[in-house]
């Protein structure tokens, strides 16, 4: 008969708000011998005061519970565990979710609809601390990794965006035509795939576009 080894290699905390999908997942990872789910949450707030008790070797993360965002969940273990690891496990995989996940501290993202081989190699890859991410997943991060760059003189122009500013206000600010305003816009536009000018600004947000220009730049 089959015996758990006394000290499996990934201790796991298993967050999800539905029951069965959490005995469903406990049940698949516990079949492997380095892998065993020692606590289980349905919200997030459960899951920090778990995660305070037993210092688990990885978190698999839910995006949507009842009280906490996953982003929220995921900052606030870091906050108090920089070395918390945490694979978002989710039935949501629009590329800004995805996102906020990364930008949140997430080490990886897995679509619910994975496959059993796929899921225990993201857990084993997550619990090293190395990125994980579905098939389909990674190819829409590739998508926006071969997306072109955009120039200074485009960042100044996202960020006046940002800020909300008309065409207008933006070609006082930076000292030029709103004709050519209009037209930095409609590359960034076809460079960030985004649909109109919030989109844009939502993207610099999300993705940190703005993050390395200077102050008041």
């Amino acid at each position: 008969m089959y015996q758990r080894p006394m000290n499996p290699t990934c201790r796991i905390l298993l967050v999800d708000d539905h029951y069965v999908v959490r005995i469903g997942m406990a049940s698949s990872l516990n079949l492997e011998p380095d892998l065993e789910v020692v606590a289980e949450a349905e919200n997030g707030e459960a899951a920090i005061a778990l995660y305070r008790e037993h210092r688990p070797d990885l978190v698999i993360l839910d995006w949507r519970l009842p009280d906490l965002s996953g982003g929220d969940v995921i900052k606030a273990l870091h906050a108090e565990f920089p070395a918390a690891r945490v694979l978002v496990l989710s039935a949501f995989e629009s590329e800004e979710v995805i996102y906020q996940a990364l930008q949140a501290g997430a080490v990886g993202y897995l679509a619910k609809s994975s496959r059993r081989p796929e899921l225990i190699g993201a857990v084993r890859l997550a619990a090293q601390g190395k990125a994980a991410f579905s098939a389909d997943i990674a190819a829409k991060l590739a998508s926006r990794i071969q997306r072109p760059s955009l120039s200074p003189r485009e960042l100044e122009v996202v960020a006046e965006l940002v800020k909300g500013n008309s065409n207008k206000e933006i070609a006082t600010r930076l000292n030029i035509s709103e004709n050519t305003v209009k037209l930095h816009i409609t590359h960034i536009m076809q460079k960030l795939r985004a649909k109109d000018r919030t989109h844009v600004a939502s993207i610099a947000l999300q993705q940190g576009l703005l993050e390395n220009r200077a102050p008041g730049g």
